[in-house]
């Protein structure tokens, strides 16, 4: 990666983790507004060209369009990958016909516990609490449109279930996603904060079984007291312990490790494993 164009540069995602993870490792990079299509040209045979879509991914498609004749960098596609699945295969119909090279991402991958946790020879239980206290009302647009269970359930505490057990089973965790993707969970719990603005729930629990291992996700949006959690039987780990995962992600990008990103069948079962839960 020697240079970065980040969509979406005004957002809340770009200003607050890209834009300073971009300036912390000296990358260069151009900010790209939804507003106005950018010059592009000076760019037009850089070899090792890098698109950050900080943007939602059901707006890839648009928002790539005006381009697809000027640059060809690497996307980096962030999670949720689409509104549903049929969304999904929109974007991927879309990839596949403009020969676009995409890297589909979820930032808890960056995080540096899932190098160090360990778990027990008798695995009982996972248990995930994360709590998040930020003010989620400048962006009621994004979170309107995801709720609690698309921006956290779906894409971070699925992943983060399979990326546990498949390292202590040692295998590949695209079968760990398989076999969840047919597992129903249980919706224990599902509420919005009185602090928000917006229509879509912003707390749930939710519970199921995976080969007789239990399997928890408590999850909060506008909480007092954040925290964030990884419970191996009675074990806590703390999920944000170590650096920032964005800078992570961007080193594993810098260093051309395709292989730390979601495979384009991962996110297919993904939504699978979503889209058989009951609210």
């Amino acid at each position: 990666m020697d240079h970065c164009l980040v969509f979406g540069a005004r957002g809340h995602l770009a200003q607050s983790r890209i834009i300073p993870a971009l300036k912390k490792m000296g990358c260069p990079y151009t900010p790209i507004s939804r507003r106005e299509v950018a010059n592009l040209e000076h760019l037009k045979n850089e070899k090792n060209l890098v698109a950050y879509m900080a943007i939602p991914t059901h707006n890839f498609c648009e928002n790539v369009e005006p381009y697809l004749d000027i640059v060809n960098p690497t996307y980096i596609l962030e999670k949720p990958h689409g509104h549903s699945k049929f969304d999904f295969e929109r974007i991927k119909d879309f990839i596949k016909l403009n020969d676009i090279d995409v890297l589909y991402n979820d930032h808890y991958l960056g995080k540096e516990i899932l190098q160090w946790i360990r778990t027990p020879a008798r695995l009982e239980s996972i248990k995930l609490k994360i709590h998040e206290s930020g003010d989620l009302n400048d962006r009621v647009n994004y979170f309107d449109t995801v709720g609690i269970i698309g921006d956290m359930y779906q894409s971070h505490c699925v992943l983060l279930f399979a990326t546990i057990i498949a390292k202590h089973l040692r295998v590949d965790r695209e079968k760990i996603l398989k076999e969840l993707s047919t597992t129903k969970p249980e919706v224990m719990q599902l509420s919005r904060s009185l602090d928000y603005n917006g229509n879509a729930p912003t707390q749930c629990k939710i519970t199921l079984n995976y080969r007789g291992l239990y399997l928890e996700a408590d999850m909060a949006k506008m909480v007092l007291k954040p925290e964030k959690n990884i419970i191996i039987n009675n074990e806590t780990w703390n999920l944000d312990e170590g650096g920032c995962a964005y800078e992570n992600v961007l080193k594993q990008i810098k260093r051309g490790n395709e292989s730390f990103f979601l495979k384009e069948k991962e996110i297919d079962y993904l939504w699978d494993h979503a889209s058989i839960i009951s609210c």
